[in-house]
């Protein structure tokens, strides 16, 4: 008796299986997908506003004077820190100075690119800057994604003295900021790992005994 037939039955209910299981993964990707891109463009449009330190240290996308008004109102933000640097001729910047002063809030600019490494010398001036602000403070830059993840990372580590993968946290997509190696903002993630070494380091150095 001829067993092709068996045989072709078995391969033929195999390649179904196989592409039901494919188109379950498939399906689940896409969803998760749209999820992810809803979530990103839900944030992007609130500005992508993120509690950093409840009742100590929030961050955000670029905002207009009326929203930035809304949320010093609404947060008791103190003190502003804009990481774009200063633009007096640009009107962003003009209605944030404008905001600021109209609320009795500190303004103070500190820029740096998105795209740049910075040394741990730079990155312990920010810390020191972050630590002597007038809280709450609002920390910005023009998408709230790279700039500002890197500097509540370092806000997280340094001072609040988390975990680094739990800093790092500040540092995702679901802030808008994309952690690929091939991408030129990538050297944020850089610049904070670095200084994670450099702190370990330093800290085993001055642990080791002398004799």
């Amino acid at each position: 008796m001829n067993a092709f037939p068996v045989v072709f039955s078995k391969k033929k209910s195999s390649l179904r299986q196989y592409g039901r299981i494919v188109t379950v993964i498939g399906l689940f990707l896409f969803l998760a997908g749209v999820s992810l891109s809803a979530y990103v463009i839900y944030a992007v449009a609130d500005n992508n506003f993120h509690v950093i330190v409840p009742r100590e240290v929030y961050r955000s996308s670029q905002m207009n004077g009326e929203q930035l008004a809304r949320c010093i109102n609404t947060y008791r933000i103190k003190s502003v820190l804009n990481l774009r640097g200063t633009n007096s001729t640009r009107i962003w910047y003009q209605d944030e100075i404008v905001t600021a002063s109209q609320f009795n809030v500190a303004h103070y600019d500190w820029s740096f690119g998105a795209c740049d490494e910075l040394s741990v010398q730079k990155m312990d001036e920010l810390i020191g800057l972050l630590r002597s602000l007038p809280k709450p403070l609002l920390i910005h830059c023009q998408g709230g994604a790279d700039r500002t993840g890197l500097a509540s990372a370092l806000y997280c580590y340094a001072v609040e003295k988390q975990k680094p993968q739990i800093a790092d946290r500040q540092l995702t997509i679901w802030d808008g900021h994309m952690p690929l190696y091939w991408l030129k903002e990538q050297a944020m993630d850089n610049s904070f790992w670095r200084y994670v070494s450099n702190n370990v380091r330093q800290i085993t150095f001055e642990q080791t005994p002398t004799e």
